[in-house]
C-alpha cells in the first residue's frame, strides 16, 4: 500500500468529512459495510450514476482521473521523478507517457 501525502486543501476535505471517531488506521472512504470499495462495484453504481447527471461531461474510466493527475502535477511544476514516486511508476514512464511534448519549449535568459 502507498501512502499519499495530503496538501491543505485535501486535509481540510478530509477533517470535513472525518467522524467523531477518528481513527487513524480506518479506511478514509469505506464501502457502507466500512470495508474496502470494490472497484467494479464502485464503477458501475457510483461512478456512471454520477457522471449521467452531468450532461456536459462525457463518459470516461474512472483510472483517467490518474492520467488527469499526473498532467496537472506536471503542468504545476512537480518533477516527473516526484510525480512518477506518488503515482507509483517511473519517471521513464512519466516522460513517456504524460511529459513527452506537453511542455511549451523557451529559450532561459542568460
Amino acid at each position: 500500500m502507498r501512502k499519499f501525502p495530503a496538501n491543505r486543501s485535501l486535509q481540510a476535505l478530509l477533517k470535513a468529512i472525518q467522524t467523531e471517531r477518528h481513527d487513524p488506521e480506518a479506511l478514509v472512504f469505506p464501502s457502507p459495510k466500512g470495508k474496502y470499495i470494490d472497484f467494479h462495484n464502485f464503477r458501475n453504481r457510483a461512478w456512471s450514476s454520477i457522471l449521467q447527471t452531468l450532461p456536459t461531461v462525457r463518459y470516461r474510466k474512472p483510472y483517467q482521473t490518474r492520467h488527469t493527475f499526473i498532467t496537472l502535477a506536471l503542468e504545476n511544476g512537480l518533477e516527473a521523478k516526484d510525480v512518477a514516486r506518488l503515482a507509483g511508476n517511473s519517471a521513464e514512464m512519466i516522460y513517456k507517457h504524460y511529459a513527452g511534448n506537453k511542455r511549451e519549449l523557451s529559450v532561459p535568459e542568460f
